[in-house]
């Protein structure tokens, strides 16, 4: 099956198929009516006060003749029911191309977001975030992109039909502020422009969604324009316990041609009883 097909496929479940499940109850809290995590995408759900989430993540992608994979590990820390923190880390990465196989630590980012929850109504909602990233990968071998960086963005997100669905984006800019020594011949980290957006709805124990990730350095320079249709689902298990399987397909030449996300994900502390 073409990746077209797989695309038209799920649209055609969150447009249909959710029309023979149950309305969400008007009392349900924004964690309970959208997802914790998302794949390219910020999700807006924001941590309350002394409450950490935890996102453990495993990656591969394939544009030949190269293989990558990555373990990530995400932390967020909500400093007030509307102010958070977080980092994420790259434990492990691990690159193949050509029979030859590089392994290491890649990069990691620290950032802060504020959320609305609220925005005119209950199904609006608004966070600005920054985040910032730091080049702990080499470079050299794959491992990194060789970059200091700082990206401003902004999350939006809307739910229709008593929160059966939800329509969602996170658009930024991220700038290079300073880079690594590179070997002539490296691609050069340049700024970029991001939009990730797309629609999610309730489906069965969780959520089908569909994600449009958009990045290009062509206003600052670069060549690049990566295009992603990311079809995903993410299951609850339990109340604050979700799991997310995604097969990120890419659009353009310059992106990732094919690739497969899980995602575990699970909150602690907090307001046990909301």
């Amino acid at each position: 099956m073409a990746v077209k097909d797989v695309i038209l496929l799920l649209f055609c479940v969150l447009l249909f198929v959710p029309q023979v499940f149950g309305q969400i109850e008007k009392t349900d809290t924004l964690e309970q009516r959208q997802p914790l995590e998302l794949v390219f995408a910020d999700s807006i759900v924001p941590q309350d006060y002394r409450e950490m989430m935890l996102t453990t993540g495993a990656w591969y992608s394939r544009r030949r003749p190269v293989h990558e994979g990555r373990l990530t590990q995400k932390v967020e820390w909500g400093v007030s029911d509307r102010l958070q923190i977080s980092g994420f880390v790259n434990p492990f990465h691990l690159v193949s191309s050509a029979g030859t196989t590089e392994k290491g630590a890649g990069d990691f980012d620290l950032g802060a977001r504020y959320t609305w929850v609220n925005v005119g109504s209950p199904f609006t909602h608004i966070a600005v975030a920054m985040e910032a990233g730091f080049p702990s990968g080499n470079p050299l071998t794959g491992l990194g992109e060789g970059a200091y960086g700082l990206a401003p963005s902004i999350l939006l997100s809307h739910e229709f039909r008593n929160s059966r669905f939800q329509a969602f984006s996170t658009t930024g800019l991220e700038f290079v502020l300073a880079r690594r020594h590179l070997t002539p011949g490296d691609d050069i980290p340049r700024h970029e422009f991001f939009v990730n957006s797309g629609l999610s709805s309730r489906l069965g124990k969780g959520w089908a969604v569909a994600e449009l990730a958009v990045s290009t350095n062509r206003w600052s320079g670069g060549d690049e324009t990566q295009v992603v249709l990311t079809p995903s689902y993410v299951w609850r298990l339990a109340r604050r316990t979700e799991l997310l399987l995604g097969i990120p397909a890419g659009v353009t030449s310059s992106a990732d041609h094919i690739g497969a996300v899980v995602k575990f994900t699970f909150e602690l502390g907090g307001d046990e009883g909301k």
